[in-house]
Parts: structure tokens; sequence; C-alpha cells
């Protein structure tokens, strides 16, 4: 079930009840003495509304012209990864485009983004793959992928794969006949191990898959001996490594070597879009220009991703952020050659037009975020 976050607002009561005690003058004081003491006392009654609720108000502010717009509100699941939705939500990018993120809660079990988005419990999804797209646009749900995420890259790697530090495992080649976690079937977690150990020669269809979805179940699985290996994503990966008692032996970059391999995308449904499209635009303005920041700010990016994750920025591991404008051609195809070379589906089932589009081309960002944490 999706648990969502319900506001509380909490009403502070005040007793303005005041009273001024006014203590007797003397017969001797003089006439300008008194008269200048009964004008101060005056403006004092007047300021604190002596003996009674006072019910003036400040007077409004003067209209400058320059009245905020109110924002879209724009739902989403409550990020439990580091991603360039939460930097573009605490800079203040979205808001800069006319855009509230609420964040709605964590994504129940049994359910994906997709399916919430259909449903209207979300208005975006902000994590999953082509792959997913297309999954559920054969189930017959209309979700588009608008703009590209995070990428692959060898230094800040898409899946990490960790054992235990005593584990006898070294490599890939290693992983046939283990047990491995993953959050899920996908491209990306079972389908990269099955790429490797069917391209090497070895059998995959050896290794058994224990699907752990909660975030953080599969790092803690491993440190209990449940699983021998993890094909954990950011932040996890960090985390884990910085508690200690477990090792990388590969990453993901290992497998396919190129950026696209780690392609995340972000999108609405088609009827959002249609009635929204400068809500689409804005999204991908903001989040364009997050991913900039994030590839060139990473560290600042993780004080700022760590604070709204409640870790500590040394334990946030992070991806590479994709910094085309758009989602490439190219890496889409790469991602429908692998789930076809899967068997997701059949080679024309469903094309990458039907899964994404490149309509949306976000503006450039402003020279100013150049100097934002200096």
């Amino acid at each position: 079930m999706l648990r969502k976050i319900k506001k509380s607002a909490v009403n502070i009561k005040s007793n303005p009840e005041r009273t001024v005690c006014m203590k007797r003058f003397q017969s001797l004081i003089s006439a300008k003495k008194l008269l200048f003491a009964t004008m101060s006392l005056l403006l004092i009654l007047a300021t604190v509304g002596c003996g009674g609720n006072s019910t003036s108000e400040k007077p409004p502010a003067e209209n400058t012209g320059t009245e905020s717009k109110e924002l879209f509100p724009l739902r989403a699941f409550t990020q439990t990864t580091f991603s360039e939705t939460i930097i573009a939500d605490k800079l203040g990018f979205f808001e800069d485009e006319g855009i509230k993120i609420e964040y709605v809660g964590t994504i129940g079990q049994g359910i994906t983004q997709t399916q919430a988005l259909e449903q209207g419990d979300i208005d975006v999804f902000t994590q999953g793959h082509l792959t997913d797209v297309a999954q559920a646009r054969l189930a017959g749900l209309t979700p588009v992928a608008t703009a590209p995420g995070f990428v692959d890259d060898p230094d800040n790697p898409h899946i990490t794969y960790l054992v235990r530090e005593d584990s006898d495992i070294n490599s890939l080649d290693d992983f046939a006949g283990k047990k491995i976690g993953i959050l899920g079937f996908a491209v990306c977690t079972d389908g990269f191990v099955k790429k490797y150990l069917t391209e090497k020669g070895l059998d995959p269809n050896s290794v058994e898959y224990v699907v752990l979805p909660q975030a953080g179940q599969i790092e803690q699985s491993l440190i209990n001996g449940q699983i021998d290996v993890t094909t954990s994503h950011t932040p996890f990966a960090g985390v884990a490594l910085a508690a200690g008692g477990v090792r990388m032996v590969a990453k993901s970059y290992d497998i396919v070597g190129t950026p696209a391999a780690g392609l995340a995308v972000r999108g609405f449904k088609e009827s959002f879009i249609k009635e929204h499209p400068d809500i689409v635009q804005g999204f991908a303005n903001a989040t364009y220009r997050a991913r900039l920041f994030m590839e060139n700010n990473l560290e600042y990016s993780k004080i700022v991703g760590a604070e709204y994750l409640g870790l500590k920025p040394e334990e946030v591991s992070s991806n590479s952020y994709c910094q085309e404008k758009n989602i490439p051609p190219e890496w889409a195809a790469l991602w429908f050659d692998m789930s076809e070379e899967l068997e997701y589906w059949k080679p024309g089932d469903i094309t990458p037009e039907e899964v994404y589009t490149n309509q949306f081309v976000p503006k450039d960002p402003p020279a100013s975020d150049a100097e934002i944490g200096k």
C-alpha cells in the first residue's frame, strides 16, 4: 500500500492580555514633566492595547508589484536515493520554474512508480529505466520518459557489487552458483549479471536471485549472511562501505562499459503531458540544471543530499548524471537491445519512440549557479 505523509498544522495560541499599572505621580512634579509622561503613557497604551485584547494588526505591506506566483504542486515519491530531484528541490531550481515538489511518502512494496503514476498517486516518476517504461506501456499504462537522469561511470557506478570482507568471491566470474540480492527483476539487476555470465560461457541459471525491495535491505542481508552478493544502488553502497565489513568486488561499468548502461529516466503520463506541458518543460529545465550542477559540484551536492536523506556526506555514494539535454537515441537503442536480448519483450512489440520523447528541450542554466555553495 502506498503510504502518504499527512501534513499537520500546529496552532499556536497566545494571550495578548496585558495590563499597565500607573504609579501616582508626585504632587510636586512639574507640569512639563507631567505632560511628557502622559503623552508617553498614551503611546504605550496604543501600542500594547492596555486593559483588553488588541484587535489591531500591522498594516498590509505596500504592493511593490512583485507578488510571488503561486507554485504548481507536483507530487512525487519521497526520495530514498541520492538524486537530481533532491538537488533541484533544495537549491530552488523547481521554484524558479513555478513548481513545488510535494513528497507523498515512500513507495510501497508490490507497486511500481509507473503504476502509482497511472492511478493518480503521483504526478511524476523519478526512478526507473526505459525498460520499466516500456513494460508498463505493454501492460496498458501510459508513462512517457521526458528527461534523462543518472548514467553509468567507472568512478561513480550505476550498480556496485558488494561482498563480505571474508568472502571468497573476487570477480564477476565467481557469481555463478551464488545468491545475489536484487531490488526486483530488471535489466540492471539480474539482467546485467545474466549478460556477463552468458558472454563468459558460464551458467546464468545457476544464480539464485533474492528479491529484497526495501531500501537498505540488500546490504543488511549481506551482513547477515542471507545472500552472497549485492546489486547496490546509491546511496546504500556508500553507507555499507563506510560502515565496514564489506568490500566492492565489481561494478556495472565492468560489464557494459558505457555511460548508457546507467541511463535512468524521469517522466509523466500522457494525459499530464497534454494538460500541463509548461510544467513538464519546467521539470526538464530544473533537473537539467541540477544534473549540470551535481557534476560540477559533487561534494557540495552530497552535503545537500545527505541532509535530505539523513546521512553523513561521506556515506553518500553518487552516480554520474547525464550532461545531455535530452535522452540520447543511441543510448535508448542500447536499452532496447538489452531488453530484447533478455526477452523482456519480442522485437517489434514496442519501439523507443513509444517510450520516450525529446520534445522538452531544457534551457541553459544561469551563470550564477557557479556561485552556489562557494
